[in-house]
């Protein structure tokens, strides 16, 4: 169900993703969760629908895509496989900043090779406080800005602490600091092809969820010209830029993600809570069970409206703030933690002894409260919109 209002195009996309995510990118979700492997034929099945252009504009070759249609894609691929849905919606949160305020020679270098399929890409964000490994809440810039040298920006060992993707990207866009008048506010965003630098994964990737994510810490090495610099032609309204399009498609996109994760496991329940034993009976002849469903169903549908409105007040320009997109997500997340860790209890050892994938499901969710714009962090944010401080 959908109870807020999608137009037919948006409908339209949400049938051909889902039915590419039940064909190819669910056969191969288990698989990437037990090798903890990257999901590059489910990302490609992706690209061949356009849909790693998703947010650029059709006059760039792009598709247009505006932000509830972004999120009912997400949540669709999440439904079969959170993995690519993570790995997808990273990238879409990588090259939003250049789809939007690229100059000439970005939109030929970048912008047209990301409409052509040829440019997948991940955010290079989490710098720990003097590069020394606090990992356990990073930073998105560090204080000390990247030289400028020969007109190049030089790369020496600076540590990133999680990279989805890590290793798997054409292209980087880098959180950093380029100028050092400038160390409070948004992180300046340097983007680069993987192969005009020096880069290495510093460990593997062995989560308790999102196992085919391939998140872990990258230390980079080289010069990027300083023409890669998004946003250099703005001269201020960069924070502004980053405001009405990147902050919102990442927090929303999170949300989208988790969604999928709820959503996608309440699906397989009614399927298998609608099965049949030898005795003829249903796990859904059970009235605890019947209330439990009952309760999913309304929570999926509450947060699948507040999540579209939220993206509909992005498309629409209606958000004075962030608010309304990190409220969503924190209502998301949150969600998919209830739904996976009622779905494990209703199914019992069946989904304990991982004879039905809840048990994967109910681990991909946890990503959600610690990982990313964890919730704690956003607690507070929220907080601080709500109770603003005077003076």
């Amino acid at each position: 169900m959908n109870y807020f209002p999608l137009t037919d195009e948006q409908l339209e996309w949400k049938e051909r993703v889902a039915d590419v995510a039940a064909r190819v990118i669910a056969p191969r979700a288990a698989e990437y969760d037990t090798k903890a492997q990257f999901p590059r034929e489910s990302l490609a099945a992706l690209g061949e629908l356009g849909l790693w252009a998703l947010r650029v504009d059709k006059e760039d070759g792009g598709l247009g895509g505006d932000m509830v249609t972004t999120c009912v894609i997400v949540e669709e691929i999440a439904k079969k496989c959170p993995s690519t849905a993570m790995c997808y919606k990273m990238h879409l949160e990588s090259v939003e900043a250049v789809s939007r305020i690229p100059t000439a020679l970005q939109r030929e270098r970048f912008v047209q090779p990301l409409a052509r399929g040829e440019v997948f890409a991940a955010a290079a964000g989490g710098e720990s406080r003097g590069q020394s490994g606090n990992d356990w809440r990073p930073v998105s810039a560090p204080d000390t800005p990247l030289p400028l040298v020969n007109g190049n920006f030089v790369l020496d060992n600076i540590r990133k602490s999680y990279v989805t993707s890590a290793g798997h990207a054409s292209h980087y866009i880098m959180f950093c600091r380029v100028d050092s008048n400038r160390l409070d506010g948004p992180p300046d965003l340097l983007m680069f092809e993987a192969d005009k630098v020096h880069w290495e994964t510093l460990g593997e990737w062995d989560g308790l969820g999102m196992r085919g994510n391939c998140s872990a810490p990258m230390l980079f090495n080289g010069e990027v010209p300083y023409d890669n610099l998004l946003g250099i032609e703005l001269e201020g309204e960069k924070e502004p830029v980053m405001q009405k399009y990147m902050m919102p498609v990442l927090i929303l996109t999170y949300g989208a993600a988790y969604l999928g994760i709820a959503s996608g496991a309440f699906e397989l329940a009614c399927i298998e809570g609608h099965r049949r034993y030898a005795s003829g009976g249903r796990r859904l002849d059970n009235p605890i069970n019947q209330r439990r469903i009952a309760e999913m169903s309304a929570r999926l549908e509450s947060a699948r409206s507040f999540l579209h409105v939220a993206a509909s007040m992005m498309d629409e320009g209606r958000a004075d703030s962030l608010l309304p997109f990190i409220q969503a997500k924190v209502v998301c997340s949150e969600l998919a933690v209830q739904v996976t860790q009622d779905l494990m209890t209703m199914f019992g050892g069946t989904a304990f002894a991982r004879q039905l994938p809840f048990e994967r499901y109910f681990r991909d969710a946890r990503a959600g409260v610690v990982m990313g714009l964890a919730n704690d962090q956003a607690y507070e944010t929220i907080a601080a919109m709500l109770f603003p401080q005077e003076g």
